[in-house]
């Protein structure tokens, strides 16, 4: 049965809106489906008609020959048997079916009827060709009739359903000619009359089948239009335009993900904040574009550290931050914090520019430190200050496992090999913050 080789543009001259400009071929592709849903649905009826037809006219002509009489109905009956078991088999998995063997199958069933109609109509005027006018011409046209009936099961097949209508119409004709009566040569136009009323239904049935599946086809497409640009615009409004890294807006998803993958799963991880020391002087000498390769770097190479351990991600100008997993503990962190500087030990070559730069790193950890999200970004941001505090290239570990009672929490601190370490243990207020921000200030001045 057809192989979906309707074109896409002329089914736009059934009344269709213009065309999407959709490929011609996935539109074919479409409707080949939705006539191998159809063979699917209705095959076991038509092969069913098929099978009743054949046994009534085995009780028929009980008498006939060999050929006609028990060799023509059997083979009839066999095949429309075991085609309508195989209908019913292909029911289960038609939406599976690969889109080649779809074909074969429809084109199998496009030789199968127009065959099995022919044969029907010539074992039925064999087997009365010796009787009564009348009984010959009922018989005949109660092939015909049968053969209408498939065909109209077939609408949405159009060209083979014309088929089995031709196939059977014209042996009818044929057959009524031969036989020369006055009742067969009158019958034999009037049959082929209603053949051309049947074919120009089927074709309009076609049409309409045709024109729904276009209209489907072309909003499927537009949906998948649609969300195709609507996952990049959420692309777009979640990445970092200059780095590819997820950017702040996403940064808080990832987190609430982790926090509660992490909640479920019982394991740790680390959420670091990480600011480059002494980057606007390098926009201000050597411009911005050399600024902004040495950010996409940067990227690159805290992408690379966490590449399967978690993610990265760009918080805005020079800020970045990290989601590392299986980070539990005070030391696990400063380890990390040490593995941070060490992707900063190699010089940032920009434009045969040779550009060092240092970090410094704050860390919170989950769920020892907090579990609540912006709780667990307010206490990295605190460690981040404490660790700008210091010299260039300093970490510290908000630690509130240490903590006592009251607004002071712990830190742990590792600076840069050019520092002097501040010691571990040190109370941090809000005073102290304070003195941290203005040692700050001071330096970046």
């Amino acid at each position: 049965m057809a192989r979906g080789r309707v074109p896409f543009n002329a089914i736009a001259a059934f009344g269709a809106p213009p065309g999407f400009g959709a490929p011609e071929a996935d539109f074919n592709a479409a409707i080949l489906r939705e006539q191998y849903r159809s063979l699917a649905r209705l095959g076991p009826y038509v092969h069913g008609i098929v099978i009743v037809a054949a046994l009534a006219f085995f009780g028929a002509a009980p008498t006939g020959s060999l050929l006609t009489g028990m060799l023509l109905p059997t083979a009839l009956i066999a095949v429309s048997v075991f085609r309508l078991s195989s209908w019913f088999k292909a029911r289960a998995g038609v939406e599976l079916e690969a889109l080649d063997r779809v074909r074969r199958k429809v084109r199998a069933a496009s030789v199968l009827g127009p065959t099995l109609t022919f044969a029907f109509a010539l074992a039925t005027a064999i087997a009365t060709w010796q009787g009564g006018v009348v009984e010959f011409a009922l018989a005949l046209l109660a092939v015909w009739v049968v053969a209408t009936v498939c065909a109209m099961c077939l609408n949405r097949i159009a060209r083979e359903a014309n088929l089995i209508v031709i196939a059977a119409t014209a042996f009818l004709i044929i057959a009524f000619v031969a036989r020369g009566s006055e009742l067969t040569l009158g019958l034999a136009p009037l049959v082929a009359i209603a053949a051309c009323f049947i074919i120009r239904m089927l074709d309009e049935h076609f049409r309409m089948f045709a024109e729904i599946v276009r209209s489907r086809f072309i909003i499927a497409e537009q949906q998948r239009v649609a969300e195709a640009a609507r996952e990049a615009a959420m692309t777009i409004a979640l990445t970092d335009d200059l780095t590819g890294l997820p950017n702040r807006r996403c940064f808080q998803s990832l987190l609430a993900d982790r926090i509660a993958a992490a909640t479920e799963t019982g394991e740790s991880f680390a959420l670091g904040l990480i600011d480059l020391d002494g980057f606007k002087p390098i926009n201000d000498v050597h411009g911005h574009p050399v600024g902004d390769e040495i950010l996409k770097q940067v990227a690159d190479r805290l992408a690379n550290a966490m590449d399967t351990r978690g993610s990265a991600v760009r918080m805005g100008g020079d800020e970045f931050a990290i989601l590392c997993d299986g980070i539990g503990g005070r030391n696990e962190a400063m380890a990390l914090g040490e593995q941070i500087h060490s992707i900063f030990a190699a010089p940032f070559v920009v434009q045969s520019r040779s550009i060092s730069l240092t970090c410094a790193c704050g860390f919170a950890l989950f769920p020892s430190s907090a579990i609540e999200p912006s709780e667990l970004v307010r206490q990295a941001d605190a460690a981040l200050y404490r660790a700008k505090a210091g010299e260039p290239g300093g970490a510290a570990v908000f630690d509130a496992s240490v903590g006592r009672t009251g607004s002071g929490v712990f830190f742990e601190d590792a600076c840069g090999a050019n520092a002097e370490p501040e010691g571990a243990g040190a109370i941090v207020d809000f005073a102290t913050r304070t003195e941290a921000l203005t040692r700050l200030a001071r330096r970046s001045a």
